[in-house]
């Protein structure tokens, strides 16, 4: 189809530029047009890879590391197509990976949202408590305004006492997670509570139920994991191999 030099360019160079294109199909290139501007560009990169030899970058230290890793790219897609490939995973191998991952991976556990505010005397613990019951169920700004006002928690006072959704093993003080999470009913309060950082005062704002994801929702991400898993497994087994061939002297 060209000659540049004495490297002549077949229609077998073609279809491997096709191929190497990932946006590319035969037909995309079936006008004439189309073809020779493939073509020029076949011959360009010929140009240049010629003009590279000559000046020695065919023997640079980075362009052979470079060659050779795609050589090992090919050896290694070759070597594991049939051990890791992603079609070999079958649903029973999906089913039973969700089953083992679903309480740790992908279970949200239940939880309750809750405000807080905390005061060093006991007295006044017991009056803004009071005050906190006094409320409507449904006015969690009213908690709010409490806590911005008399909260001594720096953290928290700016936002109303928010502490977020507490779960089971939450990294606070054990008292408040116990008093949170006997909590049912939104606008319910609990304490004060004494800490030793002073008197806790909290009130129930949602509760979040456990929600498991389906299985149809992450069966993908769960092929591609198991797909990582697999073929970095055969990819151990096939260094382990070529070292018993090869000996390896570590100094």
């Amino acid at each position: 189809m060209a000659r540049v030099g004495k490297v002549q360019l077949t229609e077998q160079d073609v279809q491997r530029a096709i191929a190497r294109d990932p946006g590319a199909t035969a037909a995309r290139f079936d006008s004439p047009a189309a073809r020779r501007e493939l073509l020029d560009g076949l011959v360009r990169f010929e140009l240049l890879a010629q003009a590279a030899e000559r000046a020695g970058f065919d023997k640079d230290p980075d362009a052979v590391h470079a060659l050779r890793q795609i050589a090992v790219t090919k050896l290694v897609n070759q070597k594991l197509a049939a051990a890791a490939a992603p079609e070999s995973i079958t649903r029973a191998d999906l089913e039973r990976e969700y089953a083992a991952r679903q309480a740790s991976e992908f279970t949200v556990p239940g939880a309750v949202q809750i405000r807080h505010l905390r005061v060093a005397d006991e007295k006044q613990a017991e009056s803004l408590a009071k005050q906190a019951r006094a409320l409507a169920p449904d006015d969690d700004q009213g908690f709010a305004k409490l806590a911005v006002t008399h909260s001594q928690d720096l953290a928290t006072r700016a936002s109303g006492g928010d502490l977020g959704f507490i779960e089971a093993g939450s990294k606070l003080p054990p008292v408040i997670v116990e008093a949170a999470r006997k909590l049912t009913t939104p606008g319910e309060v609990a304490g004060p509570l004494p800490t030793e950082q002073g008197y806790e005062i909290l009130r129930l704002v949602s509760v979040r139920a456990t929600a498991v994801s389906p299985f149809s929702s992450v069966e993908e991400p769960l092929r591609q994991r198991l797909y990582r898993e697999r073929r970095a497994q055969a990819l151990d087994a096939l260094i382990a191999e070529l070292k018993k061939e090869t000996p390896v002297d570590l100094r």
